[in-house]
């Protein structure tokens, strides 16, 4: 067996930056300044999917744990755009 590693670089085609992310199976989670930053980062986020009690399907059950929470004010609050401020040539 081999151990990919989830942290990777990649330079940023606007700054030409070195930009750091790690990768989990809910997606690809970034950018971080440095691989230390990222490292730490998916050590914070592994621990908080250990603590909620989501295993990312490992068990071979159906985990709903992680999903979207509807946002209260979202469902009473209609929310407008005002689309004369967005930007042209968008469409």
């Amino acid at each position: 067996m081999f151990e990919i590693d989830r942290i990777f670089c990649q330079r940023c085609d606007k700054t030409g930056l070195m930009e750091w992310y790690f990768n989990a199976r809910e997606g690809i989670f970034g950018p971080y300044v440095s691989k230390i930053m990222a490292s730490k980062e998916l050590e914070v986020f592994v621990e908080r999917r250990k603590l909620s009690g989501d295993d990312a399907g490992r068990d071979g059950t159906k985990n709903n744990k992680l999903t979207l929470a509807p946002i209260e004010h979202a469902k009473t609050e209609a929310v407008f755009f005002d689309f004369s401020k967005r930007k042209k040539g968008i469409d």
